[in-house]
């Protein structure tokens, strides 16, 4: 049986997670996920504690099936939808996402073995709240997806940083079964710390690399106390990967330098929230530490190496001048 014929057979079970959606973005995430070129088995919908009112937009598709919980928050609704799915392969969605028709097509043609216990990622577009896309970002974000897309190293390129977008993988269930569910306490990075254990584990993630199946909208800047949750969560997982014993020294150094650059960044939050007195207490010593690290042998390829030195660089230099223009500001007050 040929490639393009077993993938006519693979079953796929969509989730969404629900949870007061804007319901023009919730009804145009539903209708990507129903009218894929490849269709899906059933859209499995998990509202999490919040209004019904979403049921309103739904359209009359026998492929739906809908549930609700207590709010826990989006990792446990997606171990509870995880639990729902009928399905061989998994596939997310955020509710204020969408897909390209065509986003399963061409992610299912990337197994090559039937019923293969794998993950397949794509490249996402970003847009704004009016749909519009945002060409610089996604230029960004593409050439850092483009540029760790590959099989070999999976779990070291994805320590330096999550290239992988939430609304844009494709599971098997057996995957969850041996790495096990989304992480609660690591959420709002549940996603990440699912894929680096993904990785840990040593399935196979196939990076399609053609063009974005899936838009992911952006809605803003976040505020200080968003980027503080955002920060802490990710120091969590970082954390939580250190403990594993099995790492490779080169992943295990990437994430203690990675460690070091976060920890910077929470004290800026200081700076930003015009605590200039606590932040210039904290930052110098880390200041130090950054300037040791830069030229710091890690054991990494050349590419990530340079990634690296450059995060540290601009992290140096964007302290040492918040630092001295704190005095500024704080005579000001």
């Amino acid at each position: 049986m040929d490639t393009k014929s077993f993938n006519t057979f693979i079953s796929v079970s969509a989730i969404i997670a629900v949870y007061n959606p804007d319901l023009y973005f919730f009804e145009k995430a539903v209708s990507s996920v129903l009218s894929q070129t490849s269709p899906v088995l059933e859209l499995v919908l998990v509202n999490d504690g919040g209004s019904e009112t979403f049921r309103s937009v739904l359209p009359n598709d026998q492929r739906i099936r809908v549930f609700s919980k207590q709010n826990e928050g989006v990792a446990a609704t997606r171990n509870f939808a995880l639990q729902q799915c009928r399905g061989e392969y998994i596939a997310f969605l955020d509710q204020d996402d969408y897909w390209y028709p065509d986003k399963l097509q061409e992610q299912m043609a990337m197994i090559l073995v039937p019923s293969e216990p794998c993950m397949v990622t794509s490249p996402v577009d970003i847009i704004d709240h009016r749909g519009v896309l945002i060409k610089k970002i996604i230029k960004r974000v593409q050439k850092i997806y483009f540029l760790k897309a590959f099989q070999e190293k999976a779990l070291l390129h994805l320590a330096e940083e999550n290239f992988i977008y939430s609304s844009t993988p494709l599971v098997h269930k057996a995957v969850f079964q041996h790495a096990g569910g989304f992480d609660s306490y690591a959420q709002p990075h549940d996603d990440w710390d699912m894929y680096l254990r993904v990785a840990l584990a040593g399935f196979p993630i196939y990076c399609y690399r053609q063009r974005a199946l899936s838009v992911w909208r952006s809605h803003g800047a976040n505020e200080s106390r968003a980027m503080q949750s955002m920060l802490k969560s990710k120091l969590r997982v970082e954390k939580k990967l250190l403990c594993t014993t099995l790492l490779e020294p080169s992943v295990r150094k990437l994430l203690q330098t990675n460690l070091q650059l976060d920890s910077v960044n929470r004290v800026l939050l200081l700076y930003r929230g015009d605590h200039y007195a606590h932040f210039r207490k904290f930052i110098f010593p880390h200041i130090q530490v950054l300037i040791k690290e830069y030229s710091a042998d890690r054991g990494l390829c050349r590419e990530l190496d340079n990634i690296l030195k450059t995060r540290i660089r601009q992290l140096v230099y964007k302290s040492v001048r918040r630092y001295l223009q704190s005095f500024y500001y704080q005579a000001r007050l």
